[in-house]
């Protein structure tokens, strides 16, 4: 039966060595979650429950495994399992299998004391994926509006950053082209999931977190259309397109579940806060 199977040896799978559960493709998908499920044995041999709390890193995936069956309810803590592309791939000497996951959905064949499959679905990502950090740089003045406030900044490399200035800031007309300034920044951005053309739900305004824009600074908002060009499962990270082309890599670890709703291919709305700068330095001459 699966339940001698998971007793003696099946979840002993996810305590084995990494090397035996190598990836082959880079993961396309991102497993970390909360699974619920049935597996079932082939020839009325057995059926259950099972349970997965699992957070992938990379290829590799741990987690918590609890088991459910007529003569056992076991728990134990998962090792190492490997993503290949969009496979859950199982590897050891009492058992085997590989997984789809479509989605938020994983079904596969085991094979082991028995042969069965199983069947788990997860909670799906809802709402509004929302990213904002602070930054600071040291960058030289290439353009200034002061009656927009907009200024556009250039690095030693000949890249060029342009943002909006609170107006907080009260040294900016002291700031001329050719200067060296230190800039301190929020680069923000929330991803709803509507479609072109749907009424956006997207919001970009709350309680700031730590490490987020503070209440009191308003910057400028848009929303466009951008095209999924990549998901990565292993970092986990999504690239965009926008409407004029240019490409945009964002991480989700902090919910990778995000990308079980997203589709190379397909197009989205986000919404966007546009680089606001609430410090502005001239950087000291040595």
């Amino acid at each position: 039966m699966l339940l001698k199977w998971l007793m003696l040896g099946g979840l002993a799978v996810v305590t084995a060595s990494c090397a035996s559960t190598q990836a082959t493709q880079a993961p396309t998908v991102n497993v970390t979650g909360d699974w619920v499920g049935k597996w079932v044995c082939e020839k009325n041999e057995g059926d259950g429950i099972i349970l997965l709390k699992l957070t992938q890193t990379g290829s590799q995936v741990t987690g918590d495994v609890n088991v459910t069956g007529t003569a056992m309810n076991r728990s134990t803590a998962a090792g190492e399992w490997t993503v290949s592309g969009d496979q859950l791939v199982l590897r050891h000497s009492e058992v085997s299998g590989t997984w789809t996951v479509t989605g938020d959905k994983i079904e596969g064949p085991f094979k082991g004391a028995c042969i069965g499959t199983v069947s788990l679905t997860r909670t799906p990502w809802a709402g509004t994926l929302m990213r904002s950090r602070l930054r600071s740089v040291v960058m030289t003045v290439e353009a200034l509006n002061l009656a927009t406030r907009m200024v556009t900044l250039r690095g030693p490399s000949g890249n060029t950053l342009t943002m909006q200035v609170d107006e907080r800031v009260r040294n900016l007309p002291q700031v001329s082209v050719g200067d060296t300034v230190t800039v301190a920044y929020y680069e923000s951005w929330a991803l709803s999931l509507d479609k072109p053309g749907d009424p956006s739900t997207a919001v970009v305004v709350g309680r700031a977190a730590p490490g987020q824009m503070p209440a009191g600074f308003a910057a400028r908002r848009s929303t466009i259309e951008a095209t999924v060009t990549a998901i990565d499962g292993a970092k986990p990270s999504v690239t965009f397109r926008g409407p004029k082309g240019g490409t945009q890599e964002v991480g989700v670890a902090d919910d990778p579940r995000v990308l079980a709703r997203l589709k190379v291919g397909e197009t989205y709305n986000v919404t966007y806060t546009e680089n606001l700068a609430v410090a502005v330095e001239k950087a000291t001459p040595r």
